[in-house]
């Protein structure tokens, strides 16, 4: 039971700090996808079916604070979660270098997948260049840091 509270004050914690940091700590209107490098780091370290419940939940948090259609992020979120699973067989994922890596690739690989669902559903495409370019560089290097507290959370806590 208390391990449930803790990860649901993670859990409100990371989205906490992903809006302070949209809203204080912009760069050119830029900031890293704090609930993306969670949801990252949650399937990292969390067993299938944990991750896959991160991965939705913060996917659906990311879909809340969004205004474009709702549960997008919900399934991208959950399908990287997935992936990462997947990969966490033939890779190992705890190094600084390979959470780049993955980072970059999971990062490029969900913002087309949610255009694409953008595209097809409500018929827009609101990526922008400088998003495209910019954001999976500030996932990357945001990753390896929430990596760290996140590892640190499940050694002290036992939780993720």
């Amino acid at each position: 039971m208390m391990t449930i509270l803790i990860e649901a004050l993670i859990y409100l914690a990371s989205g906490a700090f992903y809006w302070w940091w949209t809203q204080n700590l912009t760069f050119f209107g830029l900031a890293p996808d704090i609930i993306f490098a969670a949801a990252l780091c949650a399937a990292i370290l969390a067993g299938p079916v944990k991750a896959v419940a991160w991965g939705f939940f913060l996917g659906l948090y990311a879909d809340v604070l969004g205004a474009n259609i709702f549960g997008g992020y919900a399934l991208t979120y959950t399908l990287m979660a997935y992936g990462v699973h997947v990969m966490k067989r033939h890779f190992d994922m705890d190094g600084a270098f390979s959470q780049l890596v993955a980072a970059l690739s999971f990062s490029w690989l969900c913002m087309f997948f949610y255009q694409a669902l953008n595209v097809v559903f409500s018929g827009t495409s609101p990526l922008g260049l400088k998003i495209l370019l910019a954001e999976p560089l500030l996932n990357a290097l945001a990753v390896p840091v929430v990596f760290q507290v996140f590892y640190r959370l499940k050694r002290r806590f036992r939780v993720l």
